[in-house]
């Protein structure tokens, strides 16, 4: 196929903002069981998962959408100053500038989905002097479900009218494939902390690598991305 958008995810591909997971998995659930959630339905093995028992829950028990979405809000609250916390401390994964910006001089769109906060994730762009090489940044402040919902990636494809054939997807967790392969995106992994390489080539990745320094041989390699357009002298 030949590639017109590359969608990346933020923390653990692009930058490392090392959030301390577990300790915001704590504040959560201890502001839910305040809340009067039953510990049994709050599960601590993923944050997304613990998020997504939460709510479904919440429906369950007759919450209007209006109480739903002030508990989001007071999660995510809760939730940000952990990240914000990782974001200062973040450090740039080896690779990543470089890769997009050999896609913008290839024409090749690219979009960031993350379920990290709008404006943590605006400030590691700008950290890293990343803006200029992105084309559209989704947080889960944009999108209506956080991933493996696949709202957030279908509001990219139609911000660019691009297809699922023509997009590639480069992620660091089982969540980032699952959310691709749901709409027939192929993915390359960056394999960080969160997982091995078995779990994410089990879980469909095309090929794992340790950096995104690889990506564009081997996209070249692969036939996934033309030769760069010469520009005419005007």
């Amino acid at each position: 196929m030949a590639l017109e958008l590359v969608v990346f995810d933020l923390d653990g591909t692009l930058v490392t903002a090392e959030i301390n997971f577990r300790a915001m998995r704590r504040a959560i659930r201890d502001l839910l069981l305040e809340h009067g959630f039953p510990v049994e339905v709050l599960p601590m093995n993923s944050t997304q998962d613990l998020l997504r028992s939460a709510f479904a829950y919440a429906g369950k028990q007759g919450k209007s959408p209006v109480e739903i979405s002030e508990l989001r809000d007071k999660v995510y609250a809760a939730a940000v100053e952990y990240e914000w916390e990782g974001a200062k401390n973040a450090q740039l994964v080896p690779g990543a500038k470089e890769t997009l910006q050999a896609l913008q001089d290839h024409d090749i769109r690219t979009a960031i989905l993350t379920n990290d906060n709008g404006e943590v994730a605006k400030y590691l762009l700008e950290k890293f002097k990343l803006s200029k090489l992105i084309d559209l940044l989704i947080s889960r402040d944009d999108a209506p479900h956080m991933k493996p919902s696949t709202s957030g990636l279908e509001l990219i494809l139609r911000q660019f009218n691009a297809t699922p054939t023509s997009t590639l997807f480069i992620g660091d967790s089982t969540i980032d494939i699952m959310t691709a392969k749901k709409l027939g995106i192929p993915v390359i992994a960056r394999q960080s902390k969160l997982r091995t390489e078995d779990e994410l080539l089990t879980e469909g990745a095309l090929v794992v690598f340790p950096t995104l320094t690889p990506i564009i041989p081997y996209l070249q390699e692969q036939k996934m991305l033309l030769p760069r357009r010469m520009k005419t002298k005007g």
